[in-house]
């Protein structure tokens, strides 16, 4: 199956367990740069939030509702500490 084809979750799923030539250490990479980008969501939260709120009242409206991405993001975040921090 092509790349193009593959739902997200299937995408993903090779991202994580697919070839690579270095083995799961690319597992550890998808983490990685999974957990940056929450991070860098997260220490921004007030300042996205504020800049879609502000974007709603300018009648600029968000493909994506910015709260819960947020709030995906937190989620996310929290499953990850759970798996890894405990």
């Amino acid at each position: 199956m092509s790349t193009k084809d593959m739902t997200n979750g299937e995408f993903m799923e090779h991202l994580m367990e697919g070839y690579n030539k270095h083995g799961a250490l690319v597992q550890m990479v998808v983490l990685d740069c999974l957990q940056k980008g929450l991070d860098n969501y997260l220490e921004n939260k007030e300042v996205i939030l504020e800049q879609a709120a502000k974007d709603r009242e300018e009648g600029r409206i968000s493909f994506v509702n910015m709260e819960a991405w947020i709030e995906c993001c937190e989620e996310t975040q929290k499953r990850i500490n759970e798996k890894y921090n405990a």
